[in-house]
């Protein structure tokens, strides 16, 4: 199993590389009207995958929150309920407690 996953890197580093190699031309990057020439193409290809793997990971990482806040609430109304249902479990038992003797 490491060495499918050390092959795996390094065959994903050799098509980054290689990507990397094929687009080196120089582009004149236009951004929030300022300019920028003689860019390497693989540079704007790199950040743009950067940028919207941060902003994928930012929108998972608000999810999650969301989520276990709503885990918190509901482990809250699980162990109210469950307190709930050990004092009525108790108060049974003790009601049988208090049949046994008088039957015997």
């Amino acid at each position: 199993m490491k060495e499918l996953k050390i092959f795996i890197t390094v065959a994903i580093i050799l098509s980054v590389v290689w990507i990397f190699t094929q687009n080196a031309t120089p582009v004149e990057l236009k951004l929030m009207g300022a300019v920028y020439p003689g860019i390497p193409l693989y540079v704007v290809i790199l950040g743009s995958v950067i940028l919207g793997m941060l902003f994928g990971f930012s929108i998972t990482i608000g999810q999650n929150i969301k989520l276990r806040k709503g885990l918190r609430l509901i482990d809250r109304e699980r162990e109210k309920l469950q307190g709930e249902v050990d004092k009525r479990r108790q108060a049974v038992l003790d009601e049988d407690e208090g049949i046994k003797p008088e039957n015997s």
